[in-house]
């Protein structure tokens, strides 16, 4: 099937990004947010001061044995880690013969 155009009025215009002018991204208003909880906290206005202090809180929370805290905040700074599932190719095998046998036997009750 060959590519169709969308309407001329969903197409992308020209110098038109689709955010509004003067827009916040997220992390100007994240940062912006650290700048007030930092002045309200006694730590200054840089958004960094706060960062270091929640650092601060999750390393004593994960020398306390409460790792949620620290892995939470790394999860978001760096992403969560990608999760594998190794199975072994005679599981694999194994799982395919068994769906095959139940689509035979789906297609015999059809019949």
């Amino acid at each position: 099937m060959p590519y169709k155009q969308p309407p001329k009025e969903y197409q992308f215009k020209e110098g038109n990004s689709g955010r509004p002018k003067g827009a916040k991204n997220k992390r100007t208003i994240f940062d912006r947010a650290m700048m007030h909880v930092g002045e309200a906290l006694g730590l200054g206005q840089k958004p960094d001061a706060v960062e270091v202090e929640l650092v601060k809180v999750g390393i004593r929370k994960a020398l306390k044995g409460n790792f949620s805290f620290y892995k939470d905040i790394f999860d978001r700074l760096y992403g969560k880690p990608r999760e594998t599932i190794n199975l072994d190719a005679e599981l694999k095998t194994q799982k395919i013969q068994e769906l095959e046998n139940k689509l035979r036997e789906f297609l015999e009750d059809s019949e």
